[in-house]
């Protein structure tokens, strides 16, 4: 008998109830599930998790992966962690927002914003995060081609 029954279930019934919208699910060692979902699918396949038992979002990481921009939802339910990955093409990065399921998401939202330029549907407006205001708002300082360029004002105090 496999030592992963309970992740091999969960792989299972999400690929079942999401076909074509998550791909890739793979339970990547003990408790620990991993799949690629579609952005359209994206806050659906998280209130089925939700709804499961997967109530705790651990944090969301965004990822710059050349032709897609993107994050990862790090769910848990204290036995087994679900990772979901969304990816969004980078010519227009655009990602629903989770906060009416995980309220606590507001700040990796907007560091996907700011960070990575990724626009989050549904995010209420705001102060940014983690940038100052003043930063510019076309520069995202997490994607892999970002080249820092010096104010011009610091650049003339010298």
């Amino acid at each position: 008998m496999s030592d992963f029954i309970n992740e091999e279930k969960l792989k299972s019934e999400v690929e079942a109830k999401f076909p074509g919208a998550v791909t890739n699910a793979m339970v990547q060692r003990k408790n620990r599930v991993w799949l690629n979902c579609a952005p359209e699918k994206l806050t659906e396949l998280l209130a089925w998790l939700k709804a499961g038992g997967f109530a705790y979002l651990s944090t969301v990481t965004g990822f710059d992966e050349g032709e897609n921009l993107g994050a990862l939802y790090h769910l848990n339910n204290s036995a087994m962690i679900v990772t979901v990955k969304a990816a969004t093409p980078r010519a227009n990065p655009v990602l629903p927002s989770v906060l009416a399921l995980y309220p606590g998401a507001v700040s990796y939202e907007k560091e996907l914003e700011d960070m990575f330029g990724i626009k989050v549907q549904g995010l209420p407006p705001g102060r940014r995060y983690p940038l100052p205001d003043d930063f510019p708002t076309d520069q995202y300082p997490l994607r892999k081609d970002w080249k820092f360029v010096q104010p011009a004002e610091e650049l003339e105090a010298k």
